[in-house]
């Protein structure tokens, strides 16, 4: 069976994101629908369904990717909040929806959608800023 992020070319996962890069024990993608200015996801890269499947190392490692990159997130873009989320009930590998909350904002005071009815794309430079910007940041 085909996995989400365990495949090198998903046609889903391209279709929706792009990979910033592999940090200790995950790889970090931005969503296409920036919404949430600066909305990624931080993956296992171990290709795993549950926290409590993790060695103590891996979740050591991931937990420390994961506050390297929600920090990335907000110090570049200075949300008002960032929302952590993992579900996976679809896509059972082991990922974390990192989502920036601007006060006023799209959905600020409330759940986010996985789904978007309403995309915001950006231009193809506007994306490759970003990602340069996350990459700088995380020195990856």
């Amino acid at each position: 069976m085909s996995c989400f992020y365990c495949d090198a070319n998903h046609e889903g996962r391209n279709a929706i994101m792009f990979e910033v890069g592999e940090m200790k024990a995950s790889t970090l993608y931005l969503f296409k629908d920036q919404a949430h200015k600066g909305r990624c996801v931080l993956a296992l890269k171990e290709h795993k369904k549950e926290l409590c499947e993790c060695t103590p190392q891996e979740l050591a490692d991931y937990s420390e990717d994961l506050a390297r990159a929600s920090g990335a997130v907000k110090e570049l873009w200075g949300c008002t909040k960032l929302n952590l989320a993992s579900f996976g009930d679809s896509n059972p590998h082991l990922h974390f929806h990192i989502v920036p909350k601007y006060e006023g904002g799209f959905e600020f005071g409330g759940n986010f959608l996985i789904t978007n009815p309403n995309p915001v794309h950006l231009t193809d430079a506007e994306y490759q800023e970003m990602i340069a910007a996350l990459k700088e940041k995380l020195g990856i």
